[in-house]
This record gives C-alpha cells, structure tokens and sequence, in this order.
C-alpha cells in the first residue's frame, strides 16, 4: 500500500511539475501549490519504510524534501502579491538533489526495488545538480537547463511506475 501511494505522489509532483513549466500566472502557482503537497507528503509516506535501513539517512531525506517544498513555495509568491527573488525557487533544486542522493542510497541498500532503478537515479542526478547550479549562477535559464533534467525525471517515473505496479520487495519492507 505505501508503495502504490507514494507512486502516485511521485507521478502527481511531476505531472504538477511539467505543467507549471509550461504555463504562467494563477495557473503557474496552483501547479506549484500541487506539486509541493505531493512532495510534502512523499518523505513522511517512506520514511516508516526507510527507517529500518537507516534510520539517520532517512530522517535526512524527510529534511531534505521538507527544506525543497519551503524553498518551492517561494514560486507562488508572486499569486500573493509578494515579491520574492526567483533564485529562492530554483535553490529547491539543489534541496531535492540531495533528497535524490539520500533515497537512492537507501533503496540501493535494502533493495527496496531493483538497484539499476536506484543506480540510474545516482548518476542522473548529476547533470541534474550541475542544470541547477547552472540556473542559479544565471549561467543557463531554466528551460536551456531542461535537457540536464531529463534524464531524472525519466527515472523518477519509472520508479513511481515501478512502485505503482510491483511495490516494494515485500520481505524488505516488513524486515
């Protein structure tokens, strides 16, 4: 059951996700808004599975995405007539990152799912880091950056996909 709710949190985030990229104005926001709940709930849906595989990385992983949805929420500012640097959202990215490097080292660990899911989210999660980064120094915009997101957001479905249909490995979860 935890697998299936948090597939569907992770493909919920991104579908939220990809469509704010591509739209502006109340719209932008309330895809943000959507994303950030999902994302918000995601971390303390694992973190009772995660915890009996290591329960320090994982309450690290609970903080990383905690810290990514505050610093995300500062992308719906502007609906509240507030006016907030655009570097503020973008530094979500480098939060998630290290939420993706701290996940994966714990699904690779226990074999939660099958370890190329998490090997693959291991390295693309750095031309990830290095698109965000990059977008922070203002060296690329956003959308310039994307090409480096794909690879990621490729695995994250496949893991929410992989999560929706087979779980996780039922003697893990429950060890």
């Amino acid at each position: 059951m935890t697998a299936r709710v948090v597939g569907s949190l992770f493909i919920t985030a991104t579908a939220a996700g990809v469509v704010s990229a591509s739209t502006q104005g109340t719209t932008r926001g309330l895809m943000v808004f959507l994303m950030a709940v999902a994302i918000a709930f995601i971390a303390p849906t694992l973190f009772p599975v995660l915890k009996q595989h290591g329960e320090g990385t994982a309450m690290g992983y609970v903080v990383a995405r905690t810290l990514e949805v505050v610093f995300l929420m500062t992308a719906i500012a502007p609906i509240a007539g507030l006016q907030v640097d655009d570097l503020w959202g973008h530094a979500s990215a480098i939060y998630f990152c290290i939420s993706v490097v701290l996940l994966n080292v714990l699904l690779f660990r226990s074999r939660l799912v099958p370890r190329w899911i998490s090997m693959w989210a291991l390295v693309a999660v750095v031309p990830y880091l290095a698109g965000a980064v990059l977008v922070l120094l203002d060296v690329l915009t956003p959308t310039q950056a994307g090409t480096l997101f794909v690879p990621l957001a490729v695995n994250e479905m496949v893991l929410a996909v992989w999560l929706l249909v087979k779980g996780f490995s039922a003697e893990l979860e429950r060890a």
